[in-house]
């Protein structure tokens, strides 16, 4: 019954700001008026930054350190889309709330995943889906920009040139944290090319640049931890003499701090996969997160 009151109460505001907001999608500043473009998430939102730049107003529905995957849109978050001209979100599932969030609002939506190769999961109550962290790769990160880039550049045509600029001066940049990545592996000892996590939010990285994923649970079941995938994971630190164990900055690092415990491996840190840090902390932009998380990865494994 409270469920059904929610869902009634959700579907009203929907309905509420689509008829306050009509055909409103531009926001005035001073004698400026641009365009919004909403994210679904932190991370994305700052790639269509670098795309759009100051010629739209880019925002994310989802605010830094929050986790993505279960979030519950607020009225705000319904004001904000109302105003926009399209929702952009990443998909594979990613964002359980995205359906419902759209179906009764009047804006055009782009979902990044329909044009990726999906990694599908091999295990758990989760086999067979597609694993939606994407973007944790350099690799897709230059495909995340190549598609917001086509999907835009459709959506308004006058801005075609300026959307392939930026896309490509950002693009050049992920490519530089690529190699730089790609050669660190290369150079690596095969024996230790095992990266091991909270959760299973790397099987991209992993699967482009020759790394072994482990995890404790896939994605988004961090309560489904049970002691088979705990010990599972603990023995194979210990056989393989894996030097660091990982986790997520979302997502509570106990169980890893087991593992490490049992198996006198290094915690190697946090590392950043569903949402950005604020301003002050070590992965406030996409290009920073990718930094931070290559860089603990380099010094645990090496």
């Amino acid at each position: 019954m409270l469920n059904m009151k929610k869902n009634i109460l959700f579907l009203s505001l929907i309905i509420l700001l689509s008829i306050a907001s009509g055909s409103c999608k531009r926001i005035s500043n001073k004698n400026e008026t641009k365009e919004v473009i909403l994210a679904s998430f932190t991370v994305l939102a700052d790639i269509i930054s670098n795309i759009a730049k100051d010629d739209f107003i880019v925002r994310s529905i989802t605010k830094p350190g929050v986790e993505v995957h279960g979030y519950q849109p607020t009225p705000s978050d319904l004001v904000n889309a109302s105003s926009a001209f399209v929702f952009i979100d990443n998909g594979f599932g990613f964002e359980l709330w995205a359906e419902k969030f759209v179906s009764n609002l009047k804006v055009k939506r782009i979902t990044v995943a329909e044009y990726l190769d999906p990694i599908f999961i091999s295990e758990d109550f989760y086999k067979g889906k597609p694993n939606p962290h994407a973007w944790i790769s350099p690799k897709r990160g230059i495909l995340y920009v190549d598609i917001i880039v086509d999907s835009l550049s459709e959506l308004r045509p006058s801005k075609r040139t300026l959307f392939e600029e930026n896309g490509k001066i950002y693009k050049d940049k992920l490519s530089k944290i690529d190699k730089e990545f790609s050669l660190f592996i290369n150079n690596l000892n095969k024996d230790r090319r095992y990266l091991v996590s909270c959760e299973g939010a790397f099987s991209y990285l992993t699967n482009d640049y020759g790394l072994k994923e482990v995890y404790l649970w896939p994605v988004n079941a961090e309560s489904q931890i049970t002691p088979k995938s705990m010990a599972r994971t603990i023995s194979l630190v210990k056989e393989k003499n894996v030097p660091s164990v990982f986790c997520e900055s979302t997502v509570s690092n106990e169980s890893q701090m087991v593992v490490a415990n049992e198996t006198g491996a290094n915690f190697g840190g946090s590392l950043f996969v569903d949402s950005l840090s604020d301003d002050s902390g070590p992965a406030s932009s996409y290009m920073k997160m990718l930094e931070h998380n290559l860089e603990l990865i380099k010094k645990g494994l090496f």
